[in-house]
């Protein structure tokens, strides 16, 4: 069997029209030393992209798609697609995200050119946040803390794929999370070398325009935790004590322990599923962490681990509430038991200083910059205390919008953009003719907001001109004032579900691949059709 340069694989499930730009930037890759294959594996999806599939493959060579039972996580898919690569590389590549378009061929050169077996590619943001550290430069044989290695910790990368036979490296099937975490730990501690490239863009991170994996996290800490608990095994018994251990360690404790537990996403979960967090957490740090590592973490992190060792879920959250809220600058000589007198017990304090050194001092880093931001963090606490019940949907919303903002503005556009349009019919007829345009530009403005971070931002806009014609129809006031604004609400609704629903059912309606390089055609676009109803009040009024 002839060996190609690279094997791009990518696990599929219902990605519905998020996965255009993947297609086509994979049309658009130039030319690799050796070839390149592209290897869907679609987890038994429902919409139409196992059809999309099957004809998008049929027309290039060099692409195909394998069909299998639904699996559930995408590391029975990977694994297929290692089985089924016939490259010297294999990159593994989410279904809603992207490559540059010289990505492969700038890779495979890269690492053959080093003798790397696994390579992390530049990796770009378009709304998701990205280790921005880590890509700072290229370095050829990367390992921690020079490199912030473990702040990648996403399959998002190329590797050997003789390294990964040789060690016998694939996803475990029984993981339905971290199981990235338990690759790429064995991965990185196994290599020969691990290479950084960040000459170019590699790989591009796309945010969900509809909002996918923002919300609540809904998984069992039992479960999450004791998978995570072997990966922290795998490097606690591959890397020496030393920087580079305490660099893996302390990302698990920034991100996935400690940091876990101060996240709104927790806080705000109902008390019984929020404490059986508490309760792994601390479990997984007495069980799989070396003894001395909350000494040994940044001092940003010291005492919020101290705590989350001894504190009830209560006290830790209560403490960090004081941090978080506390100005810096009013605390340069207090001391912690001082700070958190009325919110943790003396005896807990004092158990909690037994994990530190005993001239720990207060973690100011932790703390306010300024009063601003400590008025806006009292703020939002008060706001989530009074709005709804812990735990409920509207708290599990609420959270999920003060994580990604974006989502937020997307969603209060997308219902606020149809109502303006119809409130706009409703100024005409009642004869407000100075209301309506504004009416209409609000509209068109929230809308625009809206087809620019859309993967069809064209249609997004056009449907908007659909959506205004009642409006500017409606400034000669020759229908029935109530009966033209059902209609138009009507024609609105009727609209914005048809496109719900072909984004989810029919991926070929999608073929827009970058609407983000026709932000000018689709302000242009709405301009026009603001500027079409405001002549049509002021003419026909």
């Amino acid at each position: 069997m002839e060996q190609l340069g690279v094997s791009v694989v990518v696990p599929i499930y219902n990605p519905g029209p998020f996965v255009r730009p993947l297609l086509d930037c994979l049309d658009a890759q130039e030319s690799v030393t050796d070839g390149f294959e592209a290897i869907f594996v679609d987890d038994g999806s429902t919409d139409a992209t196992p059809s999309l599939l099957d004809h998008w493959c049929a027309a290039r060579e060099w692409a195909r798609v394998i069909h299998q039972p639904n699996s559930g996580w995408p590391s029975k898919p990977r694994n297929v697609g290692i089985a089924a690569a016939r490259g010297e590389f294999i990159f593994f590549v989410d279904q809603d995200d992207r490559l540059a378009d010289d990505a492969l061929a700038r890779m495979v050169g890269f690492a053959r050119e080093h003798e790397s077996d696994v390579i992390l590619g530049r990796m770009v943001s378009a709304g998701r946040k990205v280790p921005a550290a880590l890509f700072r430069r290229t370095v050829p044989d990367a390992w921690p803390p020079e490199v912030p290695l473990a702040s990648s910790m996403t399959p998002h990368a190329m590797f050997r794929r003789s390294f990964l036979d040789a060690h016998g490296l694939r996803f475990d099937e029984r993981a339905r999370r971290l199981e990235d975490h338990l690759f790429l730990s064995a991965a990185y501690t196994a290599a020969r070398r691990v290479s950084i490239y960040a000459d170019s863009p590699v790989y591009i991170h796309v945010a969900r325009t509809d909002g996918g994996g923002a919300g609540y996290a809904r998984y069992d800490p039992h479960d999450y935790y004791r998978d995570l608990a072997r990966a922290i095994g795998t490097i606690v018994d591959a890397v020496p004590a030393g920087r580079a251990r305490d660099a893996f360690l302390a990302r698990w404790v920034r991100r996935e322990l400690v940091g876990r537990l101060r996240s709104d996403a927790v806080r705000w979960l109902p008390p019984q599923r929020r404490d059986a967090f508490f309760t792994a957490v601390r479990e997984t740090m007495l069980s799989a962490l070396p003894e001395d590592t909350v000494r040994r973490l940044p001092a940003v992190w010291r005492w919020p681990a101290a705590l989350a060792l001894e504190a009830t879920p209560d006290e830790f959250l209560r403490a960090d509430d004081r941090l978080t809220t506390t100005v810096r600058a009013r605390a340069q000589n207090v001391s912690i038991e001082t700070l958190l007198a009325r919110d943790v017990a003396a005896d807990t304090l004092a158990r909690a200083r037994e994990h530190l050194a005993p001239d720990e001092p207060v973690p100011l880093a932790r703390m306010a910059a300024g009063r601003s931001r400590a008025l806006w963090r009292r703020v939002q606490l008060t706001g989530l205390r009074a709005l709804g019940r812990t735990g409920g949907s509207l708290h599990a919303r609420l959270v999920a919008w003060g994580r990604t903002p974006i989502v937020f503005a997307r969603q209060a556009c997308a219902v606020a953009a149809p109502v303006a349009a119809v409130a706009a019919s409703a100024a005409a007829i009642a004869g407000w003719g100075a209301a309506a345009p504004v009416l209409v530009a609000a509209a068109g403005i929230m809308t625009t907001f809206l087809a620019v971070r859309s993967t069809s931002g064209w249609p997004t806009a056009c449907r908007l001109g659909l959506a205004l014609v009642p409006a500017a129809i409606l400034s000669a006031g020759s229908a029935p004032g109530i009966a033209a604004v059902v209609v138009t609400a009507g024609l609105i609704g009727a609209a914005w579900a048809a496109d719900h629903r072909a984004r989810r059912t029919d991926v070929r309606a999608h073929a827009g691949a970058r609407a983000w390089s026709r932000p000018g055609w689709i302000a242009a676009a709405t301009a026009v059709l603001a500027a079409v109803e405001v002549a049509l009040t002021a003419v026909l009024a």
